[in-house]
């Protein structure tokens, strides 16, 4: 008769269930800030193609809401022509993105790196001593 090893069964679970579980996590925030910059770039872009000046005023009032702060501000309280407003607000959103992926990146890898050193750790606990010797 085979005994199966408590210890050695759960190191297994640990191995294997560890980066199952750092992957589902990370996944989850990984298109954050891809999915802020398509409705960012919606609400721009609806005050651009706006049919009237009405609607053109309500997009506007609407960026507060839909955008970052300074970048609405740059189509509301900026000066000169709408359009070069409004392509000042897509340059300073694609940066905010861009920083954006950036600190999800570090965060994803700051999760995978303690998540990893965690695992080893638990996985070694659960090895215990050896009780051959």
């Amino acid at each position: 008769m085979v005994k199966i090893s408590t210890s050695r069964l759960g190191f297994m679970l640990c191995a294997f269930l560890l980066p199952g579980l750092i992957g589902t996590f990370a996944s989850f925030s990984i298109p954050a800030p891809v999915i802020d910059e398509l409705h960012q770039q919606e609400a721009l872009d609806a005050v651009l193609t706006a049919p009237n000046a009405a609607s053109q005023a309500a997009a506007i009032a609407a960026l507060a809401d839909k955008v970052d702060p300074d970048t609405a501000a740059l189509v509301t309280n900026g000066t000169g022509p709408l359009p070069a407003r409004v392509a000042a607000a897509e340059q300073n959103m694609r940066r905010e993105v861009v920083a954006q992926a950036k600190a999800a990146a570090y965060k994803i890898r700051l999760m995978v790196i303690t998540m990893t050193v965690l695992g080893a750790v638990f996985g070694v606990l659960l090895m215990g001593p050896n009780k051959n010797d």
